[in-house]
């Protein structure tokens, strides 16, 4: 008897989560068609607060791309602001993009990031950019009948590790430097060229003001330096052999922070390997070793100085320290960062550093291409 009864309460507890089930998937099919699933946020200064212009996903017969702007004194109002013209709830957590303005990022991007960490929605994997002017050109570009930059933003933010001639950052990378000892990162530009949406140079933040931009090349030294190039293209003129075109790959790199008579030296140790992509020669000649040595040292020395001239142009002349070389000191010269961690900005100024990469060029390739 006992067990018959514990089989009936079974069976009814049963019955009534499969209920609740069904009734939550109901509830929530219902009430898809009233949200507003947000791909992109564009963010403009205006005189009072902010414009936003967003790219969203619209429900009905079938799924459409659309856009709508709205303003508000902050940024979570002029979002919030958008249900007054479409009935619609935004959702964030199918967003993949936000685009500040050149404008909000000179005057700095504290008022205008908080919501994208704080908010229980969003998500810290959004990849951020910088716009060339203002944000609404970019969203209200069209193609074909669509919106491009809507189109092209999961390419974008895979574009780095592609190409890796830009530094591609997300709201928990900005956020980890943004609460770091000394405030600087590094966002993409998107611009319009000939109509079309592309990617430009590499904006460099200080305490989250737009300070300057690194150029492509200067942009693959500052990679090259900080993170990682995966898939890296590096053109080199070689004397008496012409053009070359390598394949980078798996670079890796260390900063070791010391000290020389009290002043923070800085040594950027930086390895790779490469892979001959193309060659601009007679297919006829056919490369001896000792060519592998020149590859290897004209890699070295142009990646070299595209490092270099990263941290001359954004470390000593603009002083902004986006190589993370406060990072170094507090790991390494820990008593030395501890007297100067106040005055950072300026012992920024009296650094020194030497940059190392050495290089290997796989040779397998050259064996079995050309196959003919």
């Amino acid at each position: 008897m006992k067990t018959a009864r514990w089989i009936k309460y079974i069976l009814a507890a049963l019955l009534a989560v499969s209920c609740f089930v069904c009734l939550t998937a109901c509830s929530f099919g219902s009430d898809i068609s009233k949200k507003m699933m947000i791909q992109g946020i564009g963010i403009d200064k205006e005189e009072e607060g902010y414009l936003v212009s967003v790219h969203y996903l619209r429900s009905g017969e079938e799924v459409k791309m659309d856009f709508i702007q709205s303003q508000g004194t902050t940024v979570y109002e002029a979002l919030q602001n958008l249900t007054l013209q479409t009935g619609l709830i935004p959702t964030y957590s199918h967003n993949a993009m936000v685009v500040f303005s050149k404008e909000c990022a000179q005057e700095g991007l504290t008022n205008v990031f908080d919501f994208f960490i704080r908010y229980h929605e969003t998500r810290p994997t959004v990849d951020l950019f910088v716009a060339q002017d203002r944000a609404e050109t970019l969203f209200q570009l069209q193609s074909e009948g669509q919106y491009a930059l809507a189109t092209q933003a999961k390419s974008f933010a895979e574009a780095d590790s592609a190409t890796n001639k830009f530094a591609g950052s997300t709201v928990l990378d900005v956020a980890n430097r943004m609460a770091s000892e000394y405030n600087a990162f590094a966002l993409p530009e998107l611009a319009i060229v000939d109509e079309h949406v592309q990617l430009g140079n590499t904006a460099y933040f200080r305490d989250n003001q737009l300070i300057g931009y690194f150029n492509r090349e200067q942009s693959r030294g500052y990679v090259a330096a900080v993170y990682t190039i995966r898939n890296g293209v590096m053109v080199l003129d070689i004397p008496d052999i012409g053009t070359i075109s390598l394949k980078l790959e798996n670079t890796s790199s260390k900063i070791t922070a010391d000290l020389i008579d009290d002043v923070p030296h800085f040594q950027i140790d930086v390895s790779c390997k490469a892979y001959i992509s193309e060659i601009n020669q007679d297919l006829r000649k056919k490369l001896s070793l000792d060519v592998y040595e020149k590859f290897e040292t004209a890699l070295n020395e142009k990646l070299k100085l595209q490092i270099e001239s990263a941290i001359e142009q954004a470390v000593i002349r603009d002083n902004t320290d986006i190589f993370n070389f406060d990072v170094a000191l507090q790991q390494q010269q820990t008593e030395y960062w501890k007297v100067h961690r106040d005055s950072w900005a300026q012992e920024l100024t009296k650094i020194k550093y030497t940059v190392n990469v050495t290089s290997s060029v796989d040779r397998v390739q050259q064996e079995a291409s050309p196959a003919f």
